[in-house]
């Protein structure tokens, strides 16, 4: 019983610190740094964080990998990194913390489809429901109920569900090598191709990361290290007493920190339908973590889950 609060604590620390991520990254970008940069700073700085944290565990000899393995680890990377880091906080820039974190949670959505196509994971009733509520929320989000006055441009709305795809593609890239690598090792795999494609990506801009105040480069660090490598090792530790499913639904605390920070500290604009439509998404997002009977959430069986939309690190 104590393990399982633990656990919970732990996995709400981890996706309260998630939460707390369009915030900060806000911050930056009055201070003119832009997205590609901050991304970049943020896998790269991560990658080494994670790669001490090995070094200094004697995990060192496990980074050494099959090429079977580096086949999904460097899709893992430039896709479930690279590409989402990307997309989520060109999103946050571009619209409110609130909107860009509850179209992430579309993540599990597109994971139980993702999961159907390529997995050959059950799509049962439940995960239906799921997806007609996930889809039903962001509608109502997006203020796609008046065409005239939408609460986002079909550029921000494209942006935001595409991070959600690339975050769910994680979970999918990741499912193969999951039982044999242990997540430390994915995840320096993972922010090493990522950071390898953000720096190119970010070469134009990387001027921006320039003379910038004392409290900047603390709070890029703090991205790096304390949102990447130490809310991860919250969230695994959390995972391990938890179960992939009630660890997943506990973390939809995240979306709900995010809007709440965003109206209380940016004087964002809560509206009923995007309050309503948030629920539904979060709704749908925890029902997708529900299995049949008799399956496993702790072992690498059919039952663990792959719509799980922090199994590799935001």
């Amino acid at each position: 019983m104590k393990g399982r609060l633990f656990g919970v604590l732990a996995v709400a620390a981890a996706a309260s610190t998630w939460g707390t991520l369009g915030i900060f990254a806000k911050m930056l970008y009055a201070e003119g740094v832009s997205f590609e940069a901050l991304v970049a700073f943020r896998a790269a700085v991560g990658w080494v964080a994670v790669l001490l944290f090995l070094l200094l565990t004697g995990g060192a000899r496990s980074l050494k990998v099959a090429g079977r393995d580096l086949a999904f680890l460097v899709p893992l990377g430039l896709i479930g990194i690279g590409a989402f880091y990307l997309l989520y906080f060109y999103t946050v820039r571009e619209s409110t913390v609130g909107t860009a974190a509850i179209l992430l949670y579309s993540s599990p959505a597109f994971v139980v489809v993702l999961a159907r196509l390529f997995l050959g994971e059950a799509l049962g009733p439940v995960k239906v429901v799921a997806l007609f509520l996930t889809t039903l929320g962001i509608f109502l989000v997006a203020g796609a109920y008046a065409p005239a006055s939408l609460e986002v441009s079909p550029t921000v709305l494209a942006t935001g569900l595409l991070s959600g795809l690339t975050y769910g593609l994680y979970s999918i890239f990741g499912r193969p090598v999951a039982g044999r690598l242990g997540p430390p090792v994915i995840l320096s795999y993972a922010l090493f191709f990522g950071a390898a494609l953000l720096i190119i990506a970010a070469l134009p801009t990387l001027g921006t990361l320039a003379g910038l105040s004392f409290g900047s480069y603390l709070l890029l660090t703090m991205l790096a290290v304390v949102h990447t490598t130490l809310a991860f090792a919250l969230y695994t530790f959390g995972l391990g007493r938890l179960g992939a499913g009630r660890a997943a639904i506990v973390a939809t605390v995240e979306p709900v920190v995010a809007g709440a920070l965003g109206t209380a500290l940016l004087g964002e604009e809560l509206t009923v339908p995007k309050v309503v439509g948030g629920v539904l998404v979060i709704s749908g997002a925890a029902l997708a973590q529900i299995r049949p009977k008799g399956f496993s959430e702790r072992t690498g069986t059919p039952g663990a889950s792959t719509t799980d939309p922090h199994k590799g690190p935001f």
